[in-house]
């Protein structure tokens, strides 16, 4: 992962100098992956049929440069890729990976009308899905790739430098941020996140089995050092600990679908992104500590999102497989926690009902309480969430109840507890008497289990 500067904007989205509309760019075609300059001042989007650097500005998205743009006979794989990343210290460099199972560097310097400046050949036998560059060794480029194997590459040499080998096919690989110097994160087809130290090529370091299908992508924390975050196709979305020499689940997100990429909300602790393999259309920000709904949802494409990025806390940029670029405004998002049914109602067999619902409709009304022919509550729950401010971008968790009630009219269990309660005797007579006579009463009332003859 790349650390870079967020771009900087105020925290408000009113004033001059400040992002405060959608913007929308036709590609033209599906698009695959995109990645940001140290500074967050270009873009670079690719895909089968498209390489462009886009430059940012206010309320804009303009091309910069056009990769692809060049005659037909001089177009080939090397032009049609995976995934791209832009070296963290030099703007004039990226790193590509086509899918034919080479790496490519590019230099935007060139005066040449091809940027392209060489081909890492014949290291993978099949497609590379993922590059990564070291946050603070700008010439070392790792690889992951379909052939099972993951490489590391010095740009400046122009050679690979170490391979390591795994036992299925990688899907993500990321350098750790500045916590871990010789960390790099990868994760694959068999469900597994793994931990590896650059220094060691011959097993990793940590692995744990994580997902119970293809883990899509894996994502360091960028401020906490001992959190990394994995993602596939079982839906779920998962974040661990590192800290005690293993993989330990410490948030568990089920999502709608199937996750292709996830990444963490710059300057959100507990936030993190993601969008889905298929069927579904939306980039959803989640927080890890209320799981079941998202805290937010961006809705502007037409097709299956593939990659997204946070420009900074407030503005996010996506592609999507129907050709389009949007930036979007987190103040502009959808909240489905305010659209979610206040209410919810289930019925026992044996005539019991439990509601769940919100304080803020008046459920705790005493007049709303009488109407309810039920005999007392209990097991109350109650969830509560101090008073914040709208526009520190908190997640709102109204104050809700749930309780249990039973009817004591038509539930035999309970009108023959009421019943024998009523006719019990403790005092009065001698105690055979007494035993005796609550003996029958019990009996009385069909509870044999609790009848006692003394």
């Amino acid at each position: 992962m790349m650390m870079r500067k967020p771009r900087e904007y105020s925290d408000s989205e009113s004033g001059s100098g400040v992002a405060h509309r959608k913007v929308s760019v036709d590609l033209g075609h599906p698009c695959n992956a995109l990645c940001l300059n140290r500074d967050s001042s270009l873009l670079a989007v690719v895909g089968r049929k498209v390489f462009k650097i886009l430059r940012l500005g206010l309320d804009q998205i303009e091309a910069q440069n056009d990769l692809r743009d060049l005659p037909h006979k001089a177009l080939n794989l090397n032009y049609s890729s995976n995934d791209v990343q832009w070296n963290p210290k030099d703007d004039a460099q990226l790193a590509s990976a086509p899918t034919n199972g080479s790496v490519v560097l590019w230099d935007l310097n060139m005066r040449t009308k091809n940027k392209l400046f060489h081909v890492f050949e014949n290291e993978h036998s099949r497609a590379v899905n993922k590059l990564s560059f070291h946050p603070r060794e700008p010439n070392v480029l790792l690889s992951g790739s379909q052939d099972s194997t993951m490489k590391t590459f010095d740009t400046r040499a122009k050679k690979s430098v170490q391979t390591y080998r795994a036992a299925d096919c990688v899907r993500d690989v990321e350098f750790a941020p500045q916590f871990h110097e010789n960390y790099f994160a990868a994760c694959f087809d068999s469900g597994s996140l793994q931990i590896w130290d650059r220094r060691f090529p011959d097993s990793s370091i940590r692995a744990q089995s994580c997902h119970s299908g293809p883990a899509y992508c894996c994502s360091w924390h960028p401020d906490h050092e001992q959190w990394i975050m994995s993602a596939g196709r079982d839906k779920m979305i998962k974040v661990h600990d590192i800290q005690l020499g293993k993989l330990r689940e410490v948030y568990i997100v089920p999502a709608l679908f199937s996750v292709v990429r996830a990444k963490w909300r710059l300057g959100h602790k507990h936030h993190v992104t993601s969008c889905s393999l298929f069927l579904d259309n939306v980039v959803a920000v989640w927080d890890v500590r209320r799981p079941y709904i998202p805290f937010a949802s961006f809705t502007e494409h037409s097709d299956d999102v593939t990659d997204f990025l946070w420009l900074n806390e407030n503005v996010l940029i996506s592609c999507s497989k129907d050709g389009k670029l949007v930036q979007q405004l987190m103040t502009k998002a959808q909240r489905p926690s305010e659209k979610a049914t206040p209410v919810g109602l289930s019925f026992c067999p044996d005539g019991g009902v439990a509601l769940a619902c919100s304080d803020s409709i008046g459920y705790r009304n005493k007049a709303t309480q009488s109407s309810m022919q039920y005999g007392t509550s209990r097991n109350p729950m109650m969830f509560r969430r101090p008073e914040v401010d709208p526009y520190q971008q908190a997640f709102l968790q109204h104050t809700s109840s749930l309780k249990e009630h039973k009817d004591t009219k038509n539930n035999p269990e309970l009108r023959a507890f009421v019943q024998c309660a009523t006719d019990y005797l403790l005092s009065g007579r001698p105690l055979h008497e007494l035993c005796d006579h609550n003996y029958k009463v019990a009996s009385g009332q069909g509870r044999h289990d609790v009848a006692s003859h003394g």
